[in-house]
């Protein structure tokens, strides 16, 4: 395995994994300061656990297609 392709395993990994952590982070944060405020029980971190879930799929996906894109122009000037 040469150098580029670790540096691609290893910036989609990190991808991904931002992807997941970073809205979990912030919105499951929110929900739970907002619990603390507002006196809900849990309500207000399983929206913002529901939200997280719904925002890194569609960080996920839109990676996925642009990857899937880059790779279909690859292959065309490989078969050039």
């Amino acid at each position: 395995m040469n150098s580029e392709t670790k540096k691609l395993i290893l910036s989609s990994a990190l991808y991904t994994f931002g992807s997941i952590l970073g809205p979990m982070i912030f919105f499951v944060g929110l929900g739970y300061f907002l619990d603390d405020y507002m006196g809900a029980r849990l309500f207000y971190v399983f929206i913002g656990l529901g939200i997280a879930f719904v925002i890194s799929n569609i960080l996920l996906f839109s990676k996925a297609i642009s990857m899937t894109k880059k790779m279909a122009k690859y292959a065309k000037e490989i078969k050039k």
